[in-house]
């Protein structure tokens, strides 16, 4: 409403998306009402229907909102491994004290790695974190392409106690699917046309997005020429090169196929938009 300079009712979503190597979709959702109900239990409530509905995932990513001692030992107690940002003020027992996680930056000496052609300034050991107990805390300072930008620095935090900083960086990298995502949804696919005043009409309009969603997703993943999405890119790209790729393949089956009849062509063409 322009008259007071705020929106008199809106929908704050939970989501819980699946992420591999090749694609991502969203699972599941819950409305979020402020003052109703708490975010994480409504995450709670996620991960025990993607447990009971058996979604094939063994680590959770989330972001820090979400990283507590109750959500982590919801999700351990399933078993599963997770891998999460903490903030900047994070507690960390280190020499006898607790001090925050970015003072501990300054004090410690990083080791440059390179990982998917990036380079990263690592440090990680196994430390008490506040409210989170023992973990694998990995301080990582990414640098950039211009000289002139400062470092950016992550604070990581995971219970696989054993893994190295490589699959750890790679693992909530792919926490941008999740950007993605929202990005894609918002811009392209209606997100934000949603204007509707009840519930049920509401959760409609968002299954039919994550439906849409996930099946353009699908097509993108299984293109003409068997692409793997190994980096996360718009939705818009990976249509556009899945189309790209169509293309190709058609004109490479022509050049490839003199004697074919139009016909024989025009099969193909319509083979293409199915």
């Amino acid at each position: 409403d322009h008259t007071i300079r705020g929106y008199i009712w809106g929908q704050n979503l939970v989501y819980a998306l699946y992420a591999d190597e090749k694609t991502t979709y969203p699972l599941g959702f819950r409305l979020y009402e402020k003052d109703a109900q708490r975010r994480i239990e409504l995450a709670i409530e996620l991960v025990d229907e993607l447990i009971e509905i058996g979604v094939p995932a063994d680590t959770y990513l989330f972001d820090m909102s979400y990283c507590s001692q109750e959500f982590v030992t919801h999700l351990e107690t399933y078993g599963k491994e997770w891998v999460s940002a903490v903030k900047s003020d994070a507690r960390v027992l280190y020499g006898g004290e607790r001090i925050r996680v970015d003072a501990l930056a300054e004090r410690i000496d990083t080791v440059p790695r390179t990982i998917d052609g990036e380079t990263y300034h690592i440090w990680t050991q196994k430390r008490e974190v506040s409210r989170l107990g023992e973990v694998k805390l990995l301080i990582t300072k990414k640098e950039s392409s211009n000289e002139d930008d400062e470092l950016s620095v992550k604070y990581i935090v995971s219970n696989k106690i054993d893994a190295p900083a490589s699959h750890l960086i790679a693992l909530y990298a792919m926490r941008w699917r999740v950007e993605t995502f929202f990005r894609d949804t918002k811009q392209d696919l209606g997100f934000g046309d949603c204007e509707l005043r009840h519930a049920a009409g509401a959760s409609r309009h968002w299954h039919l997005l994550m439906l849409a969603y996930s099946l353009l997703k699908l097509g993108a993943a299984h293109s003409a020429l068997g692409t793997i999405l190994e980096r996360a890119t718009s939705l818009r790209n990976d249509i556009k090169r899945s189309f790209r790729e169509s293309v190709e393949n058609l004109l490479s089956w022509a050049l490839n196929s003199p004697n074919r009849s139009t016909d024989e062509l025009m099969h193909q063409i319509e083979g293409m938009f199915v």
